[in-house]
Protein backbone atom coordinates (compact mmCIF):
# COMPACT_ATOMS: atom_id res chain seq x y z
CA UNK A 1 0.00 0.00 0.00
CA UNK A 2 1.04 3.63 -0.35
CA UNK A 3 2.92 4.85 2.69
CA UNK A 4 2.27 8.39 1.50
CA UNK A 5 -1.26 8.54 0.18
CA UNK A 6 -1.09 12.05 -1.31
CA UNK A 7 1.13 11.88 -4.41
CA UNK A 8 3.46 14.81 -4.82
CA UNK A 9 3.16 16.07 -1.24
CA UNK A 10 6.92 15.88 -0.84
CA UNK A 11 7.67 16.68 -4.48
CA UNK A 12 9.75 19.70 -3.56
CA UNK A 13 12.04 17.40 -1.55
CA UNK A 14 12.48 14.97 -4.44
CA UNK A 15 10.51 12.05 -2.99
CA UNK A 16 6.97 11.43 -4.16
CA UNK A 17 6.19 8.19 -2.36
CA UNK A 18 7.05 4.62 -1.44
CA UNK A 19 4.76 1.69 -2.09
CA UNK A 20 5.03 -1.70 -0.44
CA UNK A 21 3.44 -4.98 -1.48
CA UNK A 22 2.39 -8.01 0.59
CA UNK A 23 5.29 -10.01 -0.85
CA UNK A 24 7.73 -7.58 0.76
CA UNK A 25 8.91 -5.96 -2.46
CA UNK A 26 8.89 -2.17 -2.57
CA UNK A 27 8.54 0.40 -5.30
CA UNK A 28 10.03 3.83 -4.67
CA UNK A 29 9.07 6.95 -6.61
CA UNK A 30 11.85 9.54 -6.40
CA UNK A 31 13.57 12.33 -8.30
CA UNK A 32 15.76 11.23 -11.19
CA UNK A 33 19.55 11.31 -10.72
CA UNK A 34 22.55 11.08 -13.01
CA UNK A 35 22.93 7.43 -12.02
CA UNK A 36 19.62 6.59 -13.73
CA UNK A 37 20.88 6.89 -17.32
CA UNK A 38 21.37 3.13 -17.72
CA UNK A 39 18.01 2.36 -16.10
CA UNK A 40 16.25 4.77 -18.45
CA UNK A 41 18.03 3.16 -21.38
CA UNK A 42 16.77 -0.30 -20.38
CA UNK A 43 13.26 1.05 -19.77
CA UNK A 44 13.01 2.52 -23.27
CA UNK A 45 14.65 -0.54 -24.86
CA UNK A 46 11.90 -2.69 -23.38
CA UNK A 47 9.01 -0.75 -24.90
CA UNK A 48 6.94 -2.22 -27.69
CA UNK A 49 7.12 -0.46 -31.05
CA UNK A 50 3.68 1.03 -30.40
CA UNK A 51 4.61 2.35 -26.95
CA UNK A 52 7.90 3.74 -28.25
CA UNK A 53 6.09 5.49 -31.09
CA UNK A 54 3.56 7.01 -28.70
CA UNK A 55 6.34 8.22 -26.39
CA UNK A 56 8.81 9.57 -28.98
CA UNK A 57 6.72 9.86 -32.18
CA UNK A 58 9.16 7.56 -33.96
CA UNK A 59 10.50 4.02 -33.56
CA UNK A 60 14.11 4.97 -32.88
CA UNK A 61 15.66 4.33 -29.48
CA UNK A 62 16.57 7.66 -27.83
CA UNK A 63 20.21 8.69 -27.98
CA UNK A 64 22.31 8.70 -24.83
CA UNK A 65 22.48 12.50 -24.93
CA UNK A 66 18.69 12.58 -24.56
CA UNK A 67 18.80 10.18 -21.60
CA UNK A 68 21.45 12.32 -19.91
CA UNK A 69 19.33 15.41 -20.48
CA UNK A 70 16.40 13.73 -18.72
CA UNK A 71 18.54 13.28 -15.62
CA UNK A 72 19.36 17.02 -15.62
CA UNK A 73 15.71 18.10 -15.49
CA UNK A 74 16.00 19.86 -12.13
CA UNK A 75 19.04 21.86 -13.17
CA UNK A 76 17.23 23.08 -16.28
CA UNK A 77 14.10 24.23 -14.42
CA UNK A 78 12.07 21.07 -15.01
CA UNK A 79 11.21 18.09 -12.86
CA UNK A 80 11.39 14.33 -13.39
CA UNK A 81 10.56 11.29 -11.30
CA UNK A 82 11.46 7.64 -11.70
CA UNK A 83 9.84 4.57 -10.15
CA UNK A 84 12.25 1.87 -9.00
CA UNK A 85 11.46 -1.66 -7.81
CA UNK A 86 13.74 -2.67 -4.94
CA UNK A 87 15.58 -5.98 -5.20
CA UNK A 88 19.03 -7.50 -5.69
CA UNK A 89 19.26 -5.19 -8.70
CA UNK A 90 17.04 -2.14 -8.39
CA UNK A 91 14.94 -1.95 -11.57
CA UNK A 92 13.73 1.34 -13.02
CA UNK A 93 10.19 0.69 -14.29
CA UNK A 94 8.74 4.14 -15.02
CA UNK A 95 9.60 7.78 -15.54
CA UNK A 96 7.57 10.98 -15.68
CA UNK A 97 8.34 14.66 -15.72
CA UNK A 98 8.26 17.96 -17.52
CA UNK A 99 10.62 20.47 -19.13
CA UNK A 100 10.00 24.20 -19.04
CA UNK A 101 8.72 25.83 -22.23
CA UNK A 102 9.52 29.42 -23.27
CA UNK A 103 6.05 30.59 -22.15
CA UNK A 104 6.58 29.26 -18.61
CA UNK A 105 4.38 26.19 -18.97
CA UNK A 106 5.86 22.69 -18.69
CA UNK A 107 5.89 20.03 -21.39
CA UNK A 108 5.29 16.64 -19.82
CA UNK A 109 5.72 13.00 -20.77
CA UNK A 110 5.69 9.69 -18.94
CA UNK A 111 6.63 6.07 -19.58
CA UNK A 112 5.59 2.90 -17.73
CA UNK A 113 7.26 -0.46 -18.43
CA UNK A 114 4.99 -3.01 -20.15
CA UNK A 115 4.94 -5.29 -17.09
CA UNK A 116 3.65 -2.48 -14.88
CA UNK A 117 0.90 -1.10 -17.08
CA UNK A 118 -2.55 -1.47 -15.57
CA UNK A 119 -1.38 -0.73 -12.01
CA UNK A 120 -2.47 2.93 -12.07
CA UNK A 121 1.20 3.80 -11.74
CA UNK A 122 0.89 6.27 -14.61
CA UNK A 123 -1.98 7.96 -12.77
CA UNK A 124 0.12 8.21 -9.62
CA UNK A 125 3.09 9.66 -11.52
CA UNK A 126 0.99 12.21 -13.38
CA UNK A 127 -0.53 13.33 -10.09
CA UNK A 128 2.95 13.71 -8.61
CA UNK A 129 4.38 15.83 -11.44
CA UNK A 130 1.25 18.02 -11.55
CA UNK A 131 1.65 18.59 -7.80
CA UNK A 132 5.33 19.44 -8.31
CA UNK A 133 4.44 21.90 -11.07
CA UNK A 134 1.91 23.63 -8.81
CA UNK A 135 4.48 23.79 -6.01
CA UNK A 136 6.97 25.46 -8.37
CA UNK A 137 4.54 27.95 -9.87
CA UNK A 138 4.29 26.26 -13.28
CA UNK A 139 0.75 27.16 -14.39
CA UNK A 140 0.05 24.43 -16.93
CA UNK A 141 1.48 21.20 -18.28
CA UNK A 142 1.26 20.60 -22.03
CA UNK A 143 1.81 17.52 -24.17
CA UNK A 144 1.44 16.25 -27.73
CA UNK A 145 -0.65 13.07 -27.73
CA UNK A 146 -1.56 10.81 -30.63
CA UNK A 147 -5.18 9.91 -31.09
CA UNK A 148 -4.34 6.21 -30.81
CA UNK A 149 -2.61 6.60 -27.44
CA UNK A 150 -5.59 5.39 -25.41
CA UNK A 151 -3.72 5.10 -22.09
CA UNK A 152 -2.44 8.67 -22.11
CA UNK A 153 -5.77 10.05 -23.29
CA UNK A 154 -7.50 8.25 -20.41
CA UNK A 155 -5.02 9.76 -17.93
CA UNK A 156 -5.47 13.35 -19.08
CA UNK A 157 -9.24 12.92 -19.50
CA UNK A 158 -9.52 12.03 -15.84
CA UNK A 159 -7.71 15.19 -14.79
CA UNK A 160 -9.53 17.40 -17.26
CA UNK A 161 -7.71 19.13 -20.11
CA UNK A 162 -8.16 21.61 -22.94
CA UNK A 163 -7.17 20.98 -26.54
CA UNK A 164 -4.76 23.62 -27.81
CA UNK A 165 -4.35 22.22 -31.31
CA UNK A 166 -5.34 19.17 -33.33
CA UNK A 167 -3.85 18.27 -36.70
CA UNK A 168 -5.19 16.21 -39.58
CA UNK A 169 -3.16 13.15 -38.48
CA UNK A 170 -5.04 12.97 -35.16
CA UNK A 171 -2.17 14.34 -33.13
CA UNK A 172 -3.36 16.76 -30.49
CA UNK A 173 -1.74 19.33 -28.23
CA UNK A 174 -3.36 19.44 -24.80
CA UNK A 175 -2.86 21.38 -21.57
CA UNK A 176 -3.60 20.50 -17.95
CA UNK A 177 -3.96 23.21 -15.32
CA UNK A 178 -1.41 22.43 -12.60
CA UNK A 179 -3.62 23.88 -9.88
CA UNK A 180 -6.69 21.95 -11.06
CA UNK A 181 -7.60 18.96 -8.86
CA UNK A 182 -8.03 15.54 -10.40
CA UNK A 183 -11.54 14.30 -10.91
CA UNK A 184 -12.36 11.79 -8.17
CA UNK A 185 -14.44 8.66 -8.33
CA UNK A 186 -17.31 8.24 -5.89
CA UNK A 187 -15.72 5.29 -4.10
CA UNK A 188 -12.19 4.08 -3.49
CA UNK A 189 -8.87 5.86 -3.70
CA UNK A 190 -8.03 6.60 -7.36
CA UNK A 191 -4.43 7.41 -6.50
CA UNK A 192 -3.78 4.00 -4.96
CA UNK A 193 -2.17 1.40 -7.18
CA UNK A 194 -4.59 -1.28 -8.32
CA UNK A 195 -4.45 -4.93 -7.29
CA UNK A 196 -1.31 -6.81 -8.26
CA UNK A 197 -1.13 -10.57 -8.68
CA UNK A 198 1.25 -11.92 -5.98
CA UNK A 199 4.80 -12.15 -7.22
CA UNK A 200 4.37 -9.81 -10.19
CA UNK A 201 5.98 -6.76 -8.60
CA UNK A 202 9.46 -8.22 -8.52
CA UNK A 203 9.19 -9.03 -12.23
CA UNK A 204 7.76 -5.64 -13.13
CA UNK A 205 10.47 -4.71 -15.59
CA UNK A 206 10.82 -3.86 -19.27
CA UNK A 207 10.58 -6.87 -21.54
CA UNK A 208 13.89 -8.19 -22.86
Amino acid sequence: MLTQADPGADAADGAAGTLSRPDGAALTVRAVTGADVEGLDVLFQGLSDEDRYHRFFNLSHPARAFLEQLTRAEGEGGYRLVAVVSGPQNTLVAEAGYAILPDGDGEFALTVAPGCQGWRLGRYLLGAIVAAAAERGVPNLQADIMGGNARMLALVRRRGYITLHRDELSEMRIAIGAAQPARRRQRGNPDRLGPVVPGTLASCAPAA
